[in-house]
């Protein structure tokens, strides 16, 4: 007879690490603080980062688990924004292609990429999280890209800040998304009976 012994095996692990090359990729990973009122000078507010969002984003799947009917709401409004921003960002990319396409041939480009990138482990606690990740690594990409277009004289000065203005602009919609929850303390049959004030 085989040997009956049952036998467990450990957790399971991986790590995540990023690569950014570029400094629209950074500002939008790292964000920016509140600055400091000086004189008259407006203060400036400060800007969620994907740390802020990771957090956020965690309370909303923790709050989605425990069968808060506002906060599965607010899953799948992000939901919704990451999958149109993944298609949007897809179109620009196409965009870009067709107009770096113009390159003569015997005209080689190689590959652009920083001399020192910014590697950064990552870890959040929910997947949506991790999509976001994806989404901001592709704006790296497409960023590095839309520079490299302009570098050489292949997309004109607006056409590039209109690409790199688009692109950051679907990821701050997306962490705007998880800026407007808002904590209830609340189950499915609390709003089915109505008893949430």
């Amino acid at each position: 007879m085989a040997d009956q012994k049952l036998t467990k095996t450990g957790s399971l692990q991986s790590e995540m690490t990023i690569a950014l090359h570029t400094n629209y990729a950074i500002g939008l990973w790292q964000g920016r603080k509140p600055g400091k009122q000086e004189g008259d000078a407006p203060v400036k507010h400060g800007i969620i980062g994907m740390p802020q969002f990771f957090h956020r984003a965690t309370l909303i799947n923790q709050d989605s688990l425990t069968n808060n009917p506002w906060a599965d709401e607010a899953m799948y409004r992000l939901e919704e924004k990451l999958k149109a921003a993944a298609e949007t960002m897809s179109e620009l990319i196409q965009k870009l292609d067709q107009e770096v396409a113009l390159l003569p041939k015997g005209v080689t480009l190689t590959e652009v990429a920083s001399v020192e990138p910014l590697d950064i482990q990552v870890f959040t606690r929910t997947p949506l999280g991790y999509r976001c990740v994806f989404l901001l690594v592709g704006f790296d990409q497409f960023a590095k890209k839309v520079l490299q277009a302009s570098h050489y004289g292949l997309i004109t000065r607006n056409a590039r800040d209109s690409y790199l203005s688009e692109g950051g602009r679907l990821l701050r919609q997306i962490y705007g998304t998880v800026l407007s929850y808002r904590r209830v303390e609340a189950t499915r049959l609390d709003a089915a009976e109505n008893n949430v004030y």
